[in-house]
């Protein structure tokens, strides 16, 4: 069974409209959907936005389901120049940004990273080579924090340069997998990127567009034998 965490209703019901025999079941504030999709069984979560809500659905689902593989999926928001709305990033790894104890550990207090596993990378890697998107692996910078300003811009960039893409879960969802022992990836399509003028805009016109892309790349994932 592979488990999916989604923070927005976009993102969810874009995967729950291709799943067959869907039976949803709410914990707390958690709303959880079991169902078929292509050749796998799987199990959805609305988590909510942000890094806390993340961290509660993932943790309820490692506990509730028997999952082989734990997957944050969604949109993001890209980080350099270079990107277009609609690409695809698949993790590499994780970094919660916000995290900072240098004031005690140094340098090596910035930042909690995790990496992803790579089994699912290139299942995932495979499955893109097939598609016309627009895809690259790179790591996802997750924070508590829609960046809307250059100086937030700035900041992040002096400090993970090589991020691919900003959002508030993935990493989150990381931790709770890694603590778990569940392999666990990153899908993000950019709905916006930050660095091109306009950047609410972009989100607020594509945001629901680019939830289709990456549940049409779910899809595909879910085949036996990508």
């Amino acid at each position: 069974m592979i488990g999916l965490i989604a923070a927005m209703n976009s993102e969810i019901n874009a995967v729950t409209a291709k799943m067959n025999e869907v039976k949803i079941t709410k914990v707390g504030n958690v709303e959880f959907r079991e169902g078929q999709l292509q050749d796998e069984q799987i199990v959805i979560a609305l988590s909510g936005v942000g890094k806390v809500n993340a961290a509660i659905a993932s943790t309820l689902m490692c506990h509730l389901y028997p999952i082989d593989a734990l997957l944050s999926i969604g949109v993001a928001g890209g980080l350099q120049d270079e990107q277009e709305v609609g690409d695809l990033v698949i993790s590499d790894a994780a970094i919660q940004v916000d995290f900072d104890t240098s004031a005690l550990d140094g340098p090596s207090g910035i930042g909690m990273k995790f990496d992803a596993d790579l089994n699912l990378v290139n299942r995932a890697k495979q499955v893109a080579q097939k598609t016309n998107l627009k895809w690259r692996v790179g790591t996802v910078a997750t924070q508590d924090l829609f960046l809307t300003s250059k100086e937030d811009y700035e900041y992040l960039m002096s400090r993970f340069s090589q991020a691919a893409c900003n959002e508030m879960e993935g990493a989150s969802v990381a931790q709770v997998a890694t603590s778990f022992h569940v392999p666990f990836l990153i899908l993000r399509t950019l709905s916006d990127v930050v660095t091109h003028e306009g950047n609410p805009v972009e989100f607020e016109t594509f945001e629901k567009q680019a939830a289709l892309q990456v549940a049409d790349f779910f899809e595909e994932f879910c085949k036996k034998g990508e």
